[in-house]
């Protein structure tokens, strides 16, 4: 089954991402000037060395050794504040990134070839929050065989939302937004904020 597993996601993944979050609290917080706090708490995969193993070109002990080089590629990103490799492929991850919007057009989790979720200033002056995914072909393959992402996204604010789709939503300031994500198929979390 792994074999299978391997197998797909090493060819799926060359040309659409690098990694892929799964089991994960994310929170994100947005303040009226623009301010953003990002923390990210889960588990990601890096598919390209799952494909190196499903090929056999890495076994056994150098399994560890080429997880080092994911792991170091990973903390370029100086907002990962933990990386440990857990097996396989399969890492565990704590990720804490300030910024602020005005002052950069946008920013990704994890990259931009490989993102969860942006945030960005449009041309309008409006604040969008996205979620993403791989392509539904690719999406459809790795949930036959197992593979989904699960977890939950928080977005607290006190900037005036003038569009989301979260499911649970409490009053407040800030006020929070939820996602409960049971699948890479659910709608993809989606937000537009007015900043003051």
């Amino acid at each position: 089954m792994f074999a299978r597993i391997v197998l797909f996601l090493g060819a799926a993944f060359v040309l659409t991402s690098c990694y892929l979050p799964l089991d994960f609290e994310a929170d994100i917080n947005i303040d009226e000037k623009g301010g953003y706090a990002v923390r990210y708490k889960g588990d990601i995969i890096a598919v390209t060395l799952l494909g190196k193993i499903s090929k056999g070109k890495v076994k056994g002990e150098q399994i560890k050794k080429q997880a080092a080089f994911y792991q170091r590629d990973l903390a370029r990103d100086k907002g990962f504040k933990k990386i440990e490799h857990k097996k396989f492929a399969r890492f565990e991850a704590v990720y804490e990134h300030q910024g602020n919007i005005l002052k950069q057009k946008s920013f990704d989790f994890i990259r931009s070839n490989a993102r969860f979720f942006m945030i960005k200033r449009r041309e309008d002056g409006l604040i969008e929050v996205l979620g993403d995914r791989p392509q539904k072909k690719y999406v459809d393959g790795l949930i036959e065989r197992g593979i989904d992402t699960r977890g939950v996204l928080r977005i607290w604010t006190k900037a005036k939302v003038l569009h989301h789709n979260a499911p649970q939503v409490r009053k407040g300031s800030p006020a929070l937004y939820q996602w409960n994500i049971r699948s890479m198929r659910d709608p993809l979390p989606s937000m537009i904020l007015q900043l003051r």
